[in-house]
């Protein structure tokens, strides 16, 4: 009967064991999905710091910036100016962002540079992801009113990699951009540490001299999540 005894109390120890052991593992799973599923279904409010996923297109549709590698892939097949860059943090409806903002981009004929994302462009897309869930995506049509043109003679055009006399309305060159002023640089052919580029089209064209935009038009984007 002693044994017995025994052998009744080790094996209600073990159920006993093996409860807790299955409530801990229960409310462990419990408190993941919950936060996890939380999480999901906040919305982005203002000032928060998030990581966007975006696409930047010009007006015909082309792929100018993304981090989305599949449009990226797609793109460069198609023969669109596209670089390739990581998803952004950006504080969501916060206006005022620095004019110009350098973003690790790469492209296979470029190599890996500073794309330059205005501060205009980050404005916009900054406010519209107010309101948005994670994954959640929308479509920027830029408003500001700048058309970002610059008129470039002949010798500026071949100075900046282009090739004047075989260019034509359409085809796209890399334009630099830096506020360190020339006359502080030391050599002729010295890049200012702060310079990035953004991909410009020939608009219009004379015998002597040739119009750029680097404007573009809309922007994809989505809530990626909270920076860890």
């Amino acid at each position: 009967m002693k044994r017995e005894k025994e052998d009744k109390t080790k094996f209600w120890s073990k159920v006993v064991l093996v409860t807790i052991a299955v409530l801990f593992v229960g409310m462990f799973i419990f408190t993941y999905y919950s936060t996890t599923i939380a999480g999901a279904l906040r919305t982005v409010k203002p000032l928060d710091t998030v990581e966007m996923q975006y696409t930047i297109r010009d007006g015909s549709g082309q792929v100018i910036l993304t981090s989305d590698r599949t449009v990226f892939e797609t793109a460069i097949r198609k023969g669109d100016p596209a670089f390739f860059t990581s998803a952004l943090e950006i504080q969501a409806g916060k206006t005022g962002n620095p004019p110009i903002q350098g973003v690790p981009a790469y492209n296979p004929y470029v190599g890996q540079v500073q794309f330059g994302l205005l501060g205009l462009e980050a404005d916009e897309m900054g406010i519209a992801l107010v309101g948005l869930h994670t994954g959640e995506t929308k479509k920027v049509t830029f408003a500001f009113e700048d058309p970002l043109q610059v008129d470039v003679s002949e010798e500026e055009f071949n100075i900046i990699g282009g090739n004047f006399s075989t260019s034509e309305v359409g085809d796209w060159i890399p334009v630099g951009f830096s506020e360190t002023p020339l006359t502080d640089l030391t050599g002729e052919n010295e890049t200012p540490p702060d310079s990035v580029i953004r991909m410009a089209r020939i608009v219009e064209k004379t015998t002597t001299t040739a119009l750029l935009s680097y404007r573009y038009s809309t922007a994809e984007i989505s809530f990626a999540g909270f920076p860890r």
